[in-house]
């Protein structure tokens, strides 16, 4: 079934002045426009779940760990820097403190490096170990799609307790 629609948002001029729609009309006239375009969409015969990934996150025993292990990660860094502070106070020689921050400016950038390699990958970890969990629930609860519950402003399934409870169970 094809619709077809079209919406013209029409204006009236009067000599030379030009009289614009005001926002209210428009506003909906968009708001009729997504009604019926919402309405033309195919129907999904198993549903849609929704999922609050904040809570998930929050409540996922493994990705709680992997926050931990990043944050002491962050946390050896920031130690790193403020030793190395310390050191830089007591040297003398502008010669030898140009030196010194070369070297630690390296030092730094290697352990920058190795803490995003590793932030990333343990983001990665814990993103794909949901995403599994989710499509298992999914193909289970007969749902087309799931969704972030920040898209769903009305209707579908909450899996989040489900999703959370399945995820540390694992």
């Amino acid at each position: 079934m094809v619709f077809l629609l079209q919406i013209q948002v029409i204006t009236v001029q009067k000599a030379d002045t030009l009289r614009s729609v005001p926002e209210e009309e428009i506003c909906m006239v968009i708001r009729v426009f997504l009604l019926l375009l919402l309405s033309c969409l195919p129907v999904f015969a198993g549903g849609v779940g929704y999922v609050n990934y904040d809570k998930v996150v929050a409540n996922y025993q493994f990705a709680k760990t992997s926050l931990r292990e990043i944050e002491t990660k962050n946390n050896e860094i920031q130690q790193y820097l403020l030793n190395k502070e310390k050191e830089f106070d007591k040297i003398e020689s502008a010669v030898q403190k140009k030196k010194f921050e070369e070297t630690v400016r390296v030092e730094l950038k290697a352990r920058e490096n190795a803490f995003n390699a590793f932030r990333e990958k343990r983001e990665e970890e814990v993103y794909t170990r949901i995403h599994a969990v989710t499509e298992k629930i999914r193909l289970e609860k007969g749902l087309d799609a799931i969704l972030d519950a920040r898209s769903v402003f009305s209707g579908g399934v909450d899996i989040t307790d489900a999703l959370i409870q399945k995820l540390n169970s694992n």
